[in-house]
């Protein structure tokens, strides 16, 4: 599954090319969700051409095989600017793959039939049924998008699309995970889910929102999980969840996950409107994550990140995760996650320790591997 940018084989190998390019074209949106990360600060625009074209060429440059992922705001707003990097890409042959983060909303039939024709993967944003999804992810008028959303999605199945629901979890949302893998089920469009636990970053700091409880995620993730079992056997689409078929790949490949991401290795770049450069999306803004501007020509990210605490932030250096006896399927949990609740980089968020236990005591009741981690002892201080 690939609905943020990476799969479970770049996880066990890395080297130094760039993986993933977010390019964040738009900070406009047509809703205005209760935790957005990127309402931090003022709004830059849209994404000049200029602005796309050199961060392409910069990964390109670096790169071998690499994707785009299209960002915001919401980047259906900025739908020439899409078209616009597809038809470069293709000019130059590079070998590039492209990705869609939207609320859905805008998924009329035409514009799925344009998304189909131009080959973007797609991720759609939904926490839930209409009375915690509405809350949530309201329009700017207060009215609820849910049905918009749901439009979008069942406009996806006629045309045979396929996507991945990101799912935020917050107490509100997590409350109805279970109920979100029937709805994703019955819509036939979605392919899998995404749990993204919810970060206080942006307008997420303004104290609307709390993220779950350990009792609340480990009863409903598991009941989740259960639900999306018990649909496939009596015939239903398998609905899979990302970090379960991650450690399932790293389980039955002998692999490591020393780093949770691509962005502490300097192997994902996030480029804001205006040029400016973080390792992620969700650090965008953060001055203790800037690296610099892609239109300054003397721009090199991996100068910029060796200087930086966190550049090679990994399970190995990690308080709390040295001795941990899974660090290795883990990873040592999200950078901007930890850094939004501590403003430390160098531990876990415990949220997401707790959420990789869950995911990790599943794979290992449904692949039958004992011991769970393939290390044979843990590492000390």
């Amino acid at each position: 599954m690939t609905v943020h940018g990476e799969n479970s084989q770049d996880l066990i190998k890395r080297d130094e090319a760039i993986k993933l390019l977010v390019l964040r074209i738009t900070d406009a949106c047509n809703l205005y969700c209760r935790y957005c990360y990127a309402r931090r600060g003022e709004s830059k625009g849209d994404m000049p051409w200029e602005v796309a074209r050199r961060a392409v060429d910069y990964v390109a440059a670096r790169s071998g095989h690499f994707k785009i992922q299209f960002s915001g705001g919401e980047p259906l707003l900025n739908l020439p600017l899409i078209k616009k990097v597809v038809a470069y890409v293709q000019k130059r042959n590079l070998a590039a793959t492209f990705q869609l983060q939207t609320n859905g909303t805008l998924l009329t039939p035409a514009m799925v039939r344009e998304i189909k024709k131009l080959g973007l993967a797609l991720g759609v944003s939904l926490d839930g049924m209409p009375e915690v999804n509405d809350a949530l992810r309201p329009f700017p008028d207060g009215k609820g998008s849910t049905l918009a959303t749901i439009q979008g999605l069942q406009n996806l199945a006629a045309e045979r699309v396929k996507a991945g629901l990101t799912v935020v979890l917050t107490a509100a949302s997590t409350e109805q995970l279970p109920r979100l893998v029937e709805l994703a089920a019955y819509l036939g469009s979605v392919h899998g889910l995404s749990l993204d636990l919810f970060r206080p970053l942006g307008r997420g700091a303004e104290g609307e929102c709390t993220g779950p409880d350990p009792d609340l995620l480990r009863r409903q993730v598991r009941a989740a999980l259960e639900r999306a079992r018990e649909i496939a056997r009596q015939g239903g689409p398998l609905i899979r969840f990302r970090e379960v078929e991650r450690l399932k790949y790293l389980l039955t490949h002998s692999g490591e996950r020393r780093y949770y991401c691509y962005a502490t290795t300097g192997q994902s770049l996030a480029v804001l409107p205006d040029g400016s450069v973080y390792p992620c999306a969700s650090l965008g803004g953060l001055p203790d994550f800037y690296l610099g501007s892609i239109l300054d020509p003397d721009f090199s990210h991996q100068e910029a990140m060796v200087r930086r605490a966190w550049w090679r932030r990994n399970v190995e250096k990690m308080q709390g995760c040295r001795n941990c006896p899974e660090r290795l399927l883990c990873g040592g949990g999200c950078l901007a996650r930890a850094y939004a609740y501590s403003g430390r980089v160098d531990i876990a968020f415990p949220g997401d320790c707790e959420l990789r236990k869950i995911f990790m005591l599943w794979v290992k009741e449904e692949v039958s591997l004992l011991p769970l981690s393939p290390l044979k002892k843990t590492q000390s201080n």
